[in-house]
């Protein structure tokens, strides 16, 4: 067990000895391998009694974003033009930022910045991405990593099929939770509901926070081959472009993650969309046409048929649960359109059980800081979308493969959007937002010079 945080801790000196040397690159290497496994070290720390240990390795990601980020500003020759994007960033970073002083809400001053660092986080991570030159991005290594532990998360899930357990059990999952967030054991499985589905079947995470993250990470991994598909550098390395293939349908299988399922499937229906494969999309199509008329025959005492059926009918008690969330979110910021303060909804007060239409990545913000800031980060998904799209059809090698990548991941979570905090699954949020700043420069590149982002980038 104690292989996690190990791995964890080395991935963060790893990037440490990286930023020492001027490669503040270094940081991404930490972010795709060490990120997956930071709640299930923690939980580890905590099972082995070593809780002294937990504040530190809590605050080692914002840290070293920090550090970097800092570090790429001070190398700095001078500062790039400015794009839409750009500007977008800093006016909801300063906007949401600016609820910190206000006299809003019913928490205090540390509750409120740490609502901040989970609403508006992002915006740092993707100035370090685009403050980096495209030439610094070892772009073959970062998806390597990301290939590597979809397949590392395979295993792992392989492992907990065949015991029939949750790694959960065994790693202080629920104890962890219970200490430092506040919330009780639950389900039949004394870990959380999301752990299972009506019926008690259930859902794995492998070692990651919870299944739900499980499944979104597949929708980086996702889009990650099909980019080395696309660009046909799979074929130097088949063996590992099949595994995580393979561990990719485990993990979207096993997860039961209804949203990522569905956001999945959209990804790759849009890729084969962008590359013109017209035979395979009416495969689409057909497949999409028998899966409806299976449904008409099957046995409605099957428990997956159920969950699919009552997904769609909002019935079973999650879809439900969602439903009711967003009414409730909805009905707040009708109440206050100008948000009920940092803290309102989301972890801060759902550690508290006060939360206030939590379960939707946009009610979330909006019941906090109101209407304004919500419709500015749909603004940015949108631009951001648009920018890669863009780039991906004017542009050729590593510029093409990272604008794929971020308009299918770009695209891919916004169904898990609309039923949970997406911006809290830290290797999903980090990986997409860095990788956007990434796209942002490339993009800028097309209309105007981009200045060198450090005195020691080097060509990769």
């Amino acid at each position: 067990m104690f292989l996690f945080p190990l791995v964890y801790l080395f991935s963060f000196l790893y990037a440490c000895r990286e930023l020492f040397s001027k490669r503040p690159a270094g940081i991404l290497l930490f972010i795709v391998v060490g990120l997956p496994f930071y709640i299930t070290s923690l939980s580890v720390l905590h099972l082995y009694g070593l809780d002294i240990l937990v504040p530190f390795f809590q605050y080692t990601k914002e840290g070293i974003v920090i550090a970097s980020l800092a570090f790429i500003i001070y190398q700095l020759p001078t500062p790039p033009l400015l794009n839409w994007l750009d500007k977008l960033m800093m006016l909801f970073f300063l906007y949401v930022g600016s609820y910190i002083l206000l006299p809003l809400g019913s928490f205090g001053i540390f509750e409120k910045v740490v609502a901040f660092k989970n609403i508006c986080f992002f915006p740092l991570l993707y100035f370090i991405g685009r403050l980096l030159t495209i030439h610094e991005i070892w772009i073959s290594k970062v998806q390597k990593s990301i290939l590597l532990v979809a397949v590392a998360a395979g295993i792992v899930l392989v492992g907990e099929l065949l015991l029939n357990t949750h790694l959960q059990q065994f790693t202080g999952y629920a104890s962890f939770y219970e200490k430092y967030f506040s919330f009780d054991p639950a389900g039949n499985y004394g870990l959380s509901w999301t752990f299972e589905i009506e019926g008690g079947i259930k859902r794995f995470a492998s070692f990651f926070a919870n299944p739900l993250e499980l499944a979104a990470s597949t929708l980086v991994t996702g889009p990650v081959l099909l980019a080395l598909f696309l660009g046909g550098t799979y074929q130097s390395d088949r063996r590992l472009f099949y595994f995580a293939s393979a561990a990719v349908g485990l993990s979207i299988v096993f997860a039961l993650s209804r949203a990522s399922l569905l956001s999945l499937i959209l990804i790759v229906y849009l890729f084969f969309l962008l590359t013109g494969r017209r035979t395979i999309i009416r495969v689409f199509h057909l497949l999409a046409l028998l899966f409806c008329v299976g449904l008409l025959y099957m046995t409605f005492n099957n428990s997956i048929v159920e969950f699919i059926l009552a997904t769609i009918s909002f019935s079973d008690s999650s879809s439900l649960s969602h439903l009711l969330e967003w009414v409730a979110g909805i009905e707040a910021m009708a109440a206050h359109p100008f948000g009920m303060g940092l803290g309102e909804s989301g972890r801060v007060a759902g550690a508290l059980g006060l939360n206030v239409g939590g379960e939707n990545q946009f009610i979330i913000l909006g019941v906090q800081c109101g209407v304004l800031p919500m419709l500015l980060y749909i603004f940015i998904i949108a631009v951001s979308i648009y920018m890669s799209a863009v780039l991906f059809k004017r542009s050729t090698g590593k510029a093409q493969q990272i604008a794929l990548i971020v308009l299918l991941v770009r695209v891919g979570l916004i169904i898990p959007s609309l039923t949970a905090a997406v911006e809290s699954y830290l290797y999903i949020g980090y990986v997409s937002w860095l990788f956007t700043g990434v796209m942002s420069t490339a993009w800028s590149a097309l209309h105007q010079a981009q200045p060198v982002a450090s005195e020691s980038s080097h060509t990769k």
